[in-house]
């Protein structure tokens, strides 16, 4: 099992293959909030009124301490910050969410209610399937040729690849957002230290925690 993270001011990252419970004991979290993770491009906002478990694949906080979760087994986790106003999103970016562009919608929620200035924002993407096993059937690939440039697609044959990363990242590009971070990781490749659903069809997951620290 292994554990990545970046070098974030003001904001404690982890992504990590260890069970839940572990994860929250090892780095002493106890005020955190996750997602009932539907494949949507639903952002949330942490607020008072936020239940855990609600449906969505994302949640935005700026408050100190609270730990956002999302858990993944090939999508991709990614973290929006803000660091001039100390905005925190964290982003469960499947193909689904991908093709519905729900980075898009955590930074219109970050500009809109938060003021977040994209020269500010920076982007963290952490490990996830990539395009050399993302393989998609004829009904996938076309839901995609008809939404993004041909070249994020790969035709091996009868076989369609993905890039996904690369889709998010021309779409971060689109806003004018120039600090983006990809792991370069694949969950596949490293299916020894990351969970893979498309390797062996787990039901195990990786989680992304964050939280923005104290000390401001």
């Amino acid at each position: 099992m292994k554990e990545y993270s970046y070098n974030i001011d003001n904001v404690f990252n982890i992504f990590s293959s260890y069970p839940l419970d572990e994860i929250l004991s090892k780095y002493h979290i106890k005020d955190y909030y996750y997602l009932n993770q539907i494949h949507s491009n639903k952002v949330l906002i942490l607020d008072d009124n936020y239940l855990n478990n609600t449906d969505g694949d994302g949640l935005i906080t700026d408050e100190i301490n609270k730990a956002v979760i999302v858990r993944t087994a090939d999508c991709i986790p990614i973290i929006i910050y803000d660091r001039e106003n100390k905005v925190l999103s964290v982003v469960h970016s499947g193909w689904k969410g991908t093709l519905n562009n729900i980075v898009s919608s955590a930074l219109d929620i970050m500009i809109d209610k938060y003021k977040s200035n994209i020269a500010n924002i920076s982007v963290y993407m952490y490990p996830s399937i990539r395009k050399c096993h993302f393989e998609v059937e004829e009904d996938v690939y076309r839901l995609f040729k008809d939404k993004v440039n041909s070249e994020y697609i790969t035709n091996k044959g009868i076989k369609y690849y993905i890039d996904l990363q690369s889709i998010i990242k021309d779409n971060l590009i689109s806003y004018g957002i120039k600090d983006i971070h990809d792991s370069n990781i694949c969950t596949y490749c490293n299916h020894d230290k990351y969970y893979s659903y498309r390797y062996n069809k787990t039901d195990k997951r990786n989680y992304l925690i964050a939280y923005i620290k104290e000390g401001l």
